[in-house]
Parts: C-alpha cells; structure tokens; sequence
C-alpha cells in the first residue's frame, strides 16, 4: 500500500466522524433547546420577565430564531451530504463548527 491510499482511508474515516458528530448535534437540536427554555423559566430573571414583564433580554427573538436555522441547516447539509462528493468531505468540517457554534448560540440566546 502507496502513503497516498492510506492518506485516503483516513481521510475517509475522519470525514465519517464528522458526519456522525453532525448527525448527533442535529438531534440534540431540539432537546436544547427544550432545556434551555426550561432554565430560563426555572431562574428568577426569566420568571420575572414571564410574570410581570420585568428586566427581559433586550436581543432580538429573531437572533434565537436565525441561530436555530443556521445550526439547522449547517446540520443537514454536514450529515446529510454524500462522502463521494470531495467538495462535500472538504466542507463537512466547516459546516460541522458552524453547526455547533450555532447550536451553542441557541442556548445561550434562550438562557439569557
């Protein structure tokens, strides 16, 4: 066996890694978000701000919304695109920590 081919295989096997680790981030989407929701009503700051209006998060519902839709999106491309394709095995890494920097913003956006 060339050095090239084993370069191959391991590039094979890191970008399969990649696609689970996007795949399992792409399913803890939603029970995050759940979680964090659940924080924030469970603090005194986000009962506050239910209750009576008081001292609410001054950012924008639609930055939660949008971190939402680019871990989303960014999720299902990287698990979801054919290792066959080099420019897919190329962008997965990208997309994967686009993905979970997203996926962090959604709960810390909802948390605060």
């Amino acid at each position: 066996m060339s050095r090239t081919d084993m370069s191959v295989d391991e590039s094979i096997l890191q970008d399969r890694k990649r696609q689970q680790s996007a795949s399992f981030a792409l399913i803890l989407l939603l029970p995050t978000m759940l979680v964090s929701g659940l924080l924030y009503l469970a603090s005194d700051h986000g009962g506050r701000c239910i209750t009576n209006g008081e001292s609410c998060s001054t950012v924008p519902d639609e930055w939660t919304y949008a971190a939402f839709l680019v871990s989303a999106v960014c999720g299902a491309l990287a698990a979801g695109g054919s290792g066959q394709w080099r420019w897919m095995r190329a962008a997965r890494g990208g997309l994967l920590v686009v993905q979970l920097l997203a996926h962090v913003a959604v709960a810390a956006l909802i948390v605060s």
